[in-house]
């Protein structure tokens, strides 16, 4: 990637109003077989109202994730994030759309699949999710990858040892998608 084309990443976020709402969040890191079917069904609409991911075997991707991550705010689930396992087929489709040329040698996992409503964005959820998630996969020897084209997504990774690689693509759902990646 171009590092002399700006990407728009610089924000202010005043963290004294983050702090006080996720004080009153509970967060849960589970592995998808420890969910019960209410929570993986609630997982899943939550992604789908996201309007980002295809539906095409998307349970099954869902339960093939290493771990799924939930926000609740009292009994609303209200963000959502995970660790998930694609097929190299996939991270091989990725890699073309951005450009990148290299051979995949290393195990792989992809932060990904997160949400949160719109009435509490900007609170902090998805970053803490994501934070837990990255120390829940802290042993993984390899790669670690997300893409984004969500510039609030682009600056956590960028700011937890994530670099941005390739160019950027269009994808069905977004335009501008950035791929990251982050070696261990």
């Amino acid at each position: 990637m171009n590092q002399n084309i700006s990407t728009g990443l610089v924000f202010y976020q005043d963290h004294h109003d983050q702090l006080n709402f996720t004080r009153n969040c509970h967060f849960e890191i589970k592995r998808p077989y420890d969910c019960s079917m209410i929570q993986l069904h609630h997982f899943y609409l939550l992604l789908r109202r996201g309007n980002k991911v295809s539906a095409v075997d998307l349970p099954a991707k869902i339960f093939n994730a290493a771990f799924l991550a939930f926000c609740y705010n009292g009994k609303k689930l209200v963000g959502i994030s995970a660790i998930k396992r694609p097929t190299i087929a996939y991270l091989q489709d990725v890699h073309k759309k951005a450009g990148i040329i290299t051979d995949i040698d290393r195990p792989f996992l992809e932060i990904g699949y997160s949400f949160t409503i719109e009435s509490v964005r900007n609170k902090g959820i998805s970053g803490t999710l994501k934070r837990m998630l990255l120390n829940k996969i802290s042993n993984h020897q390899g790669i670690i990858f997300s893409t984004s084209a969500t510039p609030s997504s682009q600056r956590f990774l960028l700011a937890n040892g994530f670099r941005a690689e390739g160019n950027p693509y269009q994808g069905i759902f977004d335009n501008h998608i950035i791929y990251f990646e982050r070696m261990q």
